[in-house]
């Protein structure tokens, strides 16, 4: 047992060593907190943690640098910063993780450099709802509280590698992290846009039983569907054709049963996405072709 615990211990300590290579600080008030260095001159953090006028970032050499924000994407609670030159650094390993495996959670503190906390993934899942602003694609949780600092950093596998991103939302009260390729993807799309925006289709509904005739016309599939009651003027609804008094029950092949349905597919397709709208109109049922806007 002794030999057992010292392997892990030695093992941990490596992967933190490694890890501590692409994990920085950010100084700010009421304390620091962390992010990670994701090549060249990029940093990534959580979003609500970064003003809009930048931030200092302590570095894993010891110098400090002012960050400017490139990039925010709101949903999933990240942020990109710009160093302004780059840095020498190697390729941020990426890991991916499961229920059950044992992850590091690291901060950079600006007084006594790398801090680190054991924790156990305890759950995975997909298609989070983040209050009305959208839904996160996947997401990880850990079993134990955070250092605090920690947000905004890199959680680790047992070798090191980028596991995954603590952002801010949480979830039944764990932790709430955001994969290490969905968060470097997310990372891609604010390098080449600076921002990822939201889709938005333009109208106001509410849930409505289906007919006999209208669960019919979708194969029994679903009971309700969403009324339309308004249409915002220029929106992508009204380009598309949809109407008040419209019933949405399904968009690119998905049924369409209430809000939450809707917002998730939204999200997953994506702004200036083309798709197929399905709508009981006059009782029966149509096809309309609608391009999803953004806002």
């Amino acid at each position: 047992m002794a030999n057992a615990l010292k392997d892990l211990s030695a093992a941990l300590r490596g992967a933190i060593q490694r890890a501590s290579t692409f994990t920085v600080g950010l100084e700010r008030e009421p304390y620091s907190v962390s992010g990670v260095l994701i090549g060249g001159d990029r940093v990534l953090t959580a979003s609500h943690l970064v003003p809009d006028e930048g931030v200092t970032v302590a570095m894993p050499d010891g110098t400090k640098k002012d960050a400017k924000l490139a990039g925010r994407d709101p949903i999933h609670d990240l942020a990109l910063l710009r160093l302004g030159s780059e840095v020498k650094s190697g390729d941020v390993p990426a890991a991916s993780v499961g229920v059950g495996d044992l992850v590091v959670s690291l901060k950079r503190d600006s007084f006594d450099g790398i801090n680190a906390a054991l924790a156990m993934v305890s759950s995975a899942g997909a298609k989070l709802r983040i209050g009305r602003s959208g839904v996160l694609e996947r997401y990880f949780q850990i079993d134990a509280d955070r250092l605090t600092g920690t947000t905004g950093g890199p959680l680790v596998d047992a070798e090191g590698a980028l596991a995954g991103i603590q952002v801010l939302n949480r979830r039944m009260g764990a932790e709430v992290a955001i994969p290490s390729d969905l968060a470097l993807a997310r990372a891609r799309l604010l390098e080449e846009k600076g921002s990822i925006p939201r889709p938005y289709l333009g109208v106001k509904s509410q849930e409505v039983p289906l007919t006999k005739p209208g669960k019919e016309s979708v194969k029994a599939r679903q009971d309700t569907g969403l009324l339309l009651v308004w249409v915002e003027s220029g929106s992508a609804a009204e380009r598309a054709g949809l109407e008040v008094g419209d019933i949405l029950v399904g968009i690119a092949g998905s049924p369409v049963a209430d809000h939450e349905q809707l917002l998730s597919i939204l999200s997953e397709r994506g702004a200036a996405t083309k798709v197929d709208a399905e709508v009981i109109r006059g009782g029966a049922l149509r096809s309309v072709a609608v391009t999803i806007g953004s806002r």
